[in-house]
């Protein structure tokens, strides 16, 4: 016959007695204790509140038994422990650090007046931190226009009148910091170097070089991507025509200074963040 509260400790059927109390004392007793004391109640009041033996209690701390899983989840609520901690489940949701532990249990021993003082002091603390994230999102990241103006690396594409004053949250980055507008590319003239949908970093400019990517406005076509060269607009894709801009009226916009790359776009949070910055820097 098994002894009582060993039956269903696993590896442990045909454990000698020694091994079987000092499994109970490494799981369970020296638990029950350690959080028994902490929350600061005496072997004889948690047999109480469980309405059993003091002896229970004792057998239970010092190995000899453990305790069946209805006083183990009771005992959960009146020691205030969670049970992924005591049972020490590393990465399990709710586990509380060692770090966190310690300071919990600092928070428990002060007195009414202790707490108010501890709440208030990480209630300032927290603001402060807060200030930090806040100031840090508006040194990293930053807004470049994009008023949902294409430009066709094939057929033309007409501007609207009136663009939608909106902007794209980027992280700082040294053609991030350069842009001035956000404009996507639509069709394929440019490929391989643009591909259709594409978004570009676009400075503003009112001339370019030989060889330079722009942006030009041209009268009947509208937005187009292109490269300048010696007396015409070049598509690098040879499947599709040049413009000569002297014939065309074309108007540069501004330099192509590349495509906006994912690691640019900043996470949900990170852009949340920059948005409450810039809420606060207006208040």
């Amino acid at each position: 016959m098994k002894a009582k509260g060993y039956s269903t400790i696993a590896g442990l059927e045909h454990a000698s007695p020694e091994e079987i109390k000092r499994r109970n004392l490494e799981h369970y007793g020296s638990k029950i204790k350690r959080f028994r004391v902490r929350a600061g109640m005496s072997a004889e009041q948690l047999a109480d509140a469980l309405g059993i033996s003091i002896s229970s209690v004792r057998n239970w701390e010092c190995g000899l038994t453990r305790p069946d899983p209805e006083f183990l989840y009771r005992m959960f609520t009146l020691l205030d422990v969670e049970p992924n901690v005591f049972f020490g489940l590393r990465g399990v949701g709710g586990l509380l650090t060692d770090g966190e532990e310690s300071l919990l249990s600092s928070y428990r021993a002060l007195d009414a007046a202790g707490r108010e003082d501890a709440q208030a002091l990480l209630e300032a603390m927290r603001a402060q931190a807060w200030r930090r994230q806040l100031a840090s999102a508006s040194a990293r990241m930053s807004e470049v226009a994009d008023w949902g103006r294409y430009a066709a690396a094939g057929d033309g594409t007409d501007w609207p009148d009136y663009p939608e004053k909106e902007s794209m949250i980027l992280y700082d980055d040294p053609l991030v910091s350069r842009a001035d507008e956000i404009i996507t590319v639509t069709g394929r003239s440019m490929e391989p170097q643009f591909q259709d949908r594409d978004r570009v970093l676009v400075e503003h400019c009112a001339a370019l070089r030989n060889g330079d990517i722009g942006i030009f406005y041209v009268p009947g076509l509208g937005g187009v991507i292109k490269q300048k060269a010696y007396d015409r607009l070049h598509s690098i894709n040879p499947e599709f025509d040049d413009i000569f801009p002297y014939e065309e009226g074309a108007a540069v916009v501004g330099r192509v200074l590349g495509r906006v790359e994912p690691h640019m776009i900043p996470s949900p949070q990170d852009q949340a963040l920059y948005r409450a910055a810039r809420e606060a820097e207006k208040g």
